[in-house]
This record gives C-alpha cells, structure tokens and sequence, in this order.
C-alpha cells in the first residue's frame, strides 16, 4: 500500500488510453507541486492495480495519508480532477489557478 503522507498522490490506472493521459499530463505539467502524480501501466504493472482493486480502465484514485479518498472509472476531464482535489483538506481551489 502507499506509504503515509502529507501530500495526496493522484493516481491513473491506464492500459493504453492516450486521452486519458493527455489530460493527466497536462495536469501535472500545470500543476507539478499540488500533488504526487503517478500513472500505472496495467499491462506492465498487473501487481499494483490488483492491489488497488483496479477492474476498470482508466481508473483514478486519489489518496491521502496512506488512504483511497476518492475513486474515478472511465474518463475525466481536468476540471472533474482539479474538483475533486480542491476537497482534500491542505489543497484549496485557489491552488489551481
């Protein structure tokens, strides 16, 4: 499981889905401190989406202090993820202008 920290981390379950991590990247490019990002291969990474409980793709999770706090099946835009992590208590909205 993911260690115990202060920053949330967002992670992207993905098999081969380049929409998918258009948006994530773009939103890591403009946003490279907010959060951890990191995207998971299903294909070469089986072990970690079986770990997460991962059964469909794409999934987004976003964690905090070593839990799920949120959890996404199928595609996301930027704002649905900017959204969602504005509600993780030490990021704000603001954070993302």
């Amino acid at each position: 499981m993911a260690s115990h920290t202060q920053t949330p981390v967002l992670m992207l379950f993905y098999e081969t889905h380049k929409e998918e991590l258009e948006v994530f990247e773009r939103l890591k490019k403009n946003n490279p401190t907010i959060v951890s990002y990191l995207a998971v291969s299903v294909k070469n990474n089986p072990e970690v989406a079986k770990t997460f409980k991962v059964t469909q793709l794409p999934t987004y999770l976003i964690l905090y202090n070593g839990k799920e706090c949120w959890r996404h099946v199928g595609n996301a835009n930027i704002d649905l993820l900017k959204n969602n992590l504005a509600l993780i208590e030490p990021i704000n909205r603001e954070a993302f202008i």
